[in-house]
């Protein structure tokens, strides 16, 4: 039930009847804020490059412009505009920041610059400690905000096209093909083509394979991993490390016989396209969004018929699924994961709160639905006056305001709301369900609800 003092500061800060605000979205008013809405700073988030271009050219532009009763366009709330912007660090250099990890010298901060971290890599029990360590009392919030989809992007040996196959043009690649792929135990292209054939001047399908993987510990490599990992649990590291142990480490930069089949390093999501596009013989796993964005993947300059497009991938009873909603077309469309399975390991999926883990959370091998998919978070507190130590700029109840406001807009689904705006541009909104325990997006609002100074 909500307290008196809640009540009074929705009625000040939105002038709707309940009825309304209902249909909306869930009520984020919260007594621990003496600011109304939007009347907070402006603040900056650091961390997933996977959300770069969704934060940059959408969500952050969107919030302090959309009519959305969530947002802070000048007429919600106090009238205010707050600002919000977005860094792409990477996931792992975003934890570092907040103490996960941190390299010698790395600095600490939770406060206007750092008020808030995307990524895909979900902090483990023990990171999540590393965190709330350094603000006694406060709380770790792991938020679910967005799905998306890794595209396996590939560019054939120099002279090669495809033909042939389950996918006219381009390549259906099995999961243990994939698998043994970034594993380094299959290194030839004429291993990997499934029925299909390379054909050209000058082409010659027992060309090397170079991976392209990422250079900064990275939320799409954590989720690459934990598929690899489902795909085979055993150890492939020295010292029976496992895919998914060096996927949950925020420096998950090593690759497997790295010595006998060295790597390609491309710097965030943009930077692995970047290098799959100028690497003939390469293949590189890419946020879709990155992908599409980069444009030798898809139509006119890639797709079927040309060397470089993204692959289908096999998922259960050897059927192959696309990373896209429209193939491997020129127009944006959703990532491929409205009906993907979630796991949670052995334990019920998805967890209970957002004050609990989330670094279990992957994909179900047995599926027919694409299997390469992931949610992203963004890493919130219920007490940012807490972390004061060892932080660069405190933060202010005017920033933890903000991020509160933020976060609501983010999982706000009506029409301008960030869970709308994420459709169509190479991304997915959470997954829902009318069971509460099972609707990701519901314990994700929750969550929000808790954000606090």
């Amino acid at each position: 039930m909500m307290s008196l003092s809640a009540r009074k500061l929705l009625q000040a800060c939105v002038l709707l009847t309940v009825t309304v605000v209902a249909l909306v979205a869930p009520s984020l008013a919260s007594a621990e804020f003496k600011i109304a809405q939007c009347a907070g700073e402006g603040i900056h988030g650091k961390g997933s490059s996977l959300q770069k271009l969704l934060q940059t050219t959408v969500w952050n532009p969107d919030f302090s412009t959309s009519a959305n009763l969530a947002a802070c366009n000048g007429t919600q709330g106090s009238g205010g505009t707050p600002k919000v912007t977005y860094t792409s660090t990477g996931s792992g250099a975003g934890l570092e920041s907040w103490g996960v990890e941190t390299k010698p010298g790395g600095e600490i901060n939770f406060g206007h610059e750092n008020a808030f971290v995307g990524t895909e890599i979900a902090p483990n029990q023990k990171q999540k400690e590393e965190i709330e360590s350094h603000g006694p009392g406060g709380k770790l919030l792991t938020i679910p905000v967005v799905q998306a989809a890794i595209a396996i992007a590939v560019h054939l040996p120099t002279g090669c096209t495809a033909t042939g196959g389950l996918v006219p043009g381009r390549l259906a690649l099995k999961q243990k093909t994939i698998e043994k792929v970034f594993q380094g135990t299959i290194f030839t292209w004429s291993k990997i083509l499934n029925k299909a054939k390379l054909v050209g001047t000058g082409c010659n399908p027992a060309a090397p394979i170079t991976r392209v993987v990422r250079e900064d510990g990275s939320g799409t490599t954590a989720t690459f991993m934990k598929w690899l990992w489902v795909e085979f649990p055993k150890p492939v590291y020295p010292g029976e490390v496992t895919w998914k142990q060096e996927a949950e480490k925020a420096d998950n930069i090593t690759w497997p016989n790295e010595a006998e089949h060295p790597v390609v390093r491309g710097n965030g999501g943009g930077g692995v396209a970047k290098k799959v596009a100028e690497t003939a013989g390469s293949i590189g796993y890419v946020n879709l969004a990155d992908a599409r964005n980069n444009g030798a993947f898809s139509p006119p300059t890639g797709g079927a018929g040309k060397s470089t497009f993204w692959v289908e991938v096999e998922n259960h009873k050897e059927s192959y699924s696309d990373p896209s909603t429209d193939g491997d077309e020129e127009a944006k469309a959703n990532s491929n994961c409205d009906e993907t399975l979630y796991t949670n390991g052995k334990k019920k999926f998805p967890p209970p709160s957002t004050e609990e883990v989330w670094n279990e959370v992957t994909t179900s091998k047995k599926q027919i639905n694409y299997e390469i998919c992931g949610l992203s978070y963004s890493l919130e507190l219920t007490k940012f006056s807490a972390y004061t130590k060892e932080t660069l700029e405190l933060p202010t109840e005017a920033e933890a305001r903000t991020a509160f406001d933020y976060t609501g807009w983010l999982l706000n689904s009506s029409a301008g709301g960030g869970q709308k705006v994420a459709e169509g541009v190479d991304y997915l909104g959470l997954p829902t369900a009318e069971e509460a325990s099972q609707n990701v997006l519901l314990i994700a609002r929750k969550g929000a609800e808790k954000i606090g100074f």
